[in-house]
């Protein structure tokens, strides 16, 4: 749901590798996460002929006034302006935490959904922001000024660094008052740098959101799933102060008034139609070298499965026996079930499609090509014998490394004891650090945020699973922390003791209350000795292991962050095409069609599902538990102008070829004049491994037709009123008259 979609498979055309002028054009299909001032240079007469009727300067502008200034960053997704109101649409998925957030066992919002049937009803988003995109630019000189010539990677890394620091001031000094943040990020592992300037808005309220069983209507079975019935949406509301600034949440605050927004059409949408996104997609890695593949195939996403399974399982018997936790953990167990059946699928991909021989074919192909001359062998042929030397030394220490990573991580309580002992050694050194103090403050405050969000219960089981992982690792790669402790036990005590001291560690009584951890930043080194605490002897054992799986893989990145480069500068050189930069939760522009797929032999899926296949899964039972009030609408017919044509159904969710990845959740679906006519919201699992390559015959994003989001707003939900804000196209005039 929150997928993480959209990867891509370099396959190399012979016939282009001799090719000498670059152009910006997707490897195949419709492929590509496309910057926006990338989008003129795309082939546009190509795109006109498939559907597209408007400009490009009309998706994007760098002086304002393109469709993209509509499209914002929420957690965990991107959202659309659709009033001038600072009305946001979105998906109920991305907006399910606040929804929680509100929740208590009286008003489950999360399963109940919300209506706001005035200004003054909308709900505060608890910690949600709308980042507002201001400008777009390649700094990529700028960065690259402080490298010289035969620079230490090292050195290099952090000059690049401290310039990136730089340029994020001197854009953001003065205005922290308007909210405005700038983050530089690099594209393709750092062949170009661009910075993007935000306005950030604190004030987000819940204006509707759909009750749980249309919003995520068939949960996890239909999660990456087609065909899929789901109505994921929700409408929020941006707020500023009534100086027109952002602000915090005040009963004072008015509605933001957006320089764009987007208009809806009610036209629907055709197999084979043109249709575009614009969206903040999250990391893809689709030009890696074969060794990263491999690593996350076998290592990285296995394991994160594992664990991420223990955790759900902590979960899920905590809420059995907890009515109000079952309310307040039913999004953190959304997260960690979308991320399993996220990596399950893209491991099954990543081995049905063989990818790690592609990659070994496509670099065995760039060697023979970088040694064709000494040029290219001078610039380029050092590439892949120096990553492949990297990822043996690494792989070595690979696993271990991860699990003292995710031991480290399990609790907060291990960095806050850690914390506190380093800052009693700091304070009885002869010249102590003056800015000691305030150091210590800021990080109580982030304690005491930490802390509150702590659940024991699920640090325990997580530790006890790292601890026996630990255990199963090769005999010169064990832990020494853990070794000393467990190392002489057999398997079956070594099990219980495990177990009991991963409980010692996060249940203590005596750091049962946040004022008794937050205690340990006031105390000597002494005292904290004398305490003789498991969880303070822990945290001084085992941080020099986590320093040291730290150091080694700041060695590694550094040794990937120097060749890389080099690996996508000579493919792209080679093929003689400029490859569109990986995602990494900037804005992208996509494009593509309504298509159905074959998912595999004798099977045909269809683009497009309506409110009778609702009405089929309903079994009364959560996933399927179709509302009383929908059923009736459909034995009625009452479907309002929102109908298909021939007024027999209402259509609810529909395919395309978008080229997506998480972070696209809520990004708005256009058809060729610009208008919005769905909301992207996962992704099927047979195109899972997106974060790799795209896979044109199987990848499909899914999105919800506007049409059933207006549908369910007026005629279910009752908030018609919401749609007097819209811009609504293509409304028949006799069905809006019925």
């Amino acid at each position: 749901m929150s997928f993480g979609f959209s990867r891509v498979a370099l396959r190399f055309a012979l016939a282009a590798l001799m090719l000498v002028s670059l152009t910006l054009l997707p490897a195949f299909g419709d492929e590509g996460l496309f910057l926006p001032d990338s989008i003129a240079s795309l082939p546009m007469d190509r795109l006109a002929q498939r559907g597209l009727k408007i400009k490009a300067s009309d998706i994007y502008n760098p002086a304002g006034g393109g469709l993209a200034d509509a499209v914002v960053i929420l957690p965990g997704g991107t959202g659309e302006f659709v009033s001038a109101e600072g009305l946001i649409l979105t998906n109920h998925h991305i907006a399910f935490d606040a929804l929680v957030a509100a929740s208590t066992p009286q008003h489950d919002y999360g399963t109940d959904g919300y209506v706001a049937h005035s200004r003054a009803e909308e709900m505060k988003a608890e910690d949600f922001t709308v980042q507002i995109l201001q400008s777009m630019s390649d700094v990529t000189n700028e960065v690259k000024s402080v490298v010289k010539v035969d620079m230490p990677t090292e050195e290099r890394n952090r000059a690049i660094e401290q310039k990136i620091h730089q340029i994020e001031f001197e854009a953001t000094n003065g205005h922290q008052s308007e909210g405005i943040s700038a983050q530089v990020l690099p594209m393709n592992e750092g062949l170009s740098y661009y910075r993007s300037i935000y306005q950030v808005l604190r004030d987000v309220r819940v204006v509707y959101a759909p009750p749980k069983n249309i919003g995520f209507f068939g949960g996890d079975p239909d999660n990456f799933e087609w065909p899929r019935h789901c109505g994921d949406f929700t409408f929020l509301r941006a707020y500023v102060g009534p100086d027109g600034k952002p602000a915090d949440y005040s009963a004072q605050n008015v509605p933001y008034k957006p320089k764009k927004f987007l208009s809806l059409s009610m036209a629907g949408v055709r197999e084979g139609d043109f249709v575009f996104a614009l969206g903040y997609p999250g990391t893809t890695t689709r030009y890696r070298e074969s060794y990263s593949v491999t690593y996350n195939q076998d290592i990285y996403q296995p394991f994160v499965v594992d664990l991420f399974t223990s955790q759900v399982e902590a979960l899920e018997e905590i809420g059995r026996n907890d009515p109000a936790q079952r309310v307040k953990l039913q999004g953190k167990i959304f997260e960690l079930t979308n991320t399993i059946k996220d990596y399950e699928g893209s491991i099954l991909a990543l081995r049905r499609t063989n990818l790690v021989e592609q990659k070994r074919a496509q670099e065995a192909a760039f060697t023979r090509w970088a040694g064709e001359n000494t040029v290219r062998t001078a610039k380029y042929g050092q590439v892949l014998p120096s990553l492949a030397q990297a990822y043996q030394n690494y792989q070595t220490t690979a696993l271990r490394d991860l699990i003292v990573t995710q031991i480290w991580n399990a609790s907060d309580l291990f960095a806050i004891a850690n914390f506190a002992q380093r800052v009693a050694e700091a304070r009885e050194r002869p010249n102590p650090n003056p800015n000691l103090n305030q150091i210590v403050q800021r990080v109580r405050a982030q304690a005491v945020a930490a802390l509150a969000q702590r659940n024991s219960v699920v640090e325990r089981t997580v530790l006890t699973l790292l601890f026996r992982k630990a255990a199963e690792l090769p005999a010169t790669q064990r832990i020494a922390a853990l070794e000393n402790r467990f190392g002489n036990l057999p398997m079956d005590a070594r099990r219980r003791a495990e177990s009991e001291f991963a409980r010692q560690l996060v249940e203590s009584q005596r750091f049962s209350s946040t004022e008794s951890v937050i205690h340990l930043l006031e105390m000597t080194s002494a005292q904290l000795r004398d305490m003789h605490e498991p969880l303070l002897d822990f945290t001084s054992a085992f941080a020099s292991e986590d320093d040291q799986a730290e150091e080694r893989t700041e060695r590694f990145n550094n040794t990937l962050a120097r060749w890389r480069p080099l690996l996508i500068e000579g493919m792209s050189e080679m093929r003689g095409v400029k490859f569109y930069p990986d995602g990494n939760r900037t804005l992208r522009f996509t494009y593509g069609e309504v298509r159905g797929y074959v998912p595999r032999e004798a099977i045909l899926y269809q683009p497009f599902t309506t409110l009778s296949g609702v009405i089929e899964k309903d079994t009364g039972r959560e996933p399927y538990d179709v509302p009383e009030r929908l059923k009736q609408l459909y034995k009625a017919r009452d479907f309002g102008p929102y109908a298909l044509a021939d007024r027999a159904d209402v259509p609810v969710d529909f395919l395309s070829t978008l080229d997506i990845i998480g972070g696209n959740s809520g990004s708005p679906i256009m058809n060729g004049q610009g208008l919005q006519v769905g909301i992207v919201f996962d992704g099927n699992y047979e195109g899972l491994g997106n974060e790799f390559f795209y896979n044109e015959t199987k990848q499909r994003a899914i999105s919800v037709d506007i049409r059933y989001v207006l549908f369910i707003v007026d005629k279910f939900g009752g908030a018609g009123y919401i749609l007097r804000e819209l811009d609504i196209h293509d409304m028949p005039a006799q069905r809006a008259a019925a």
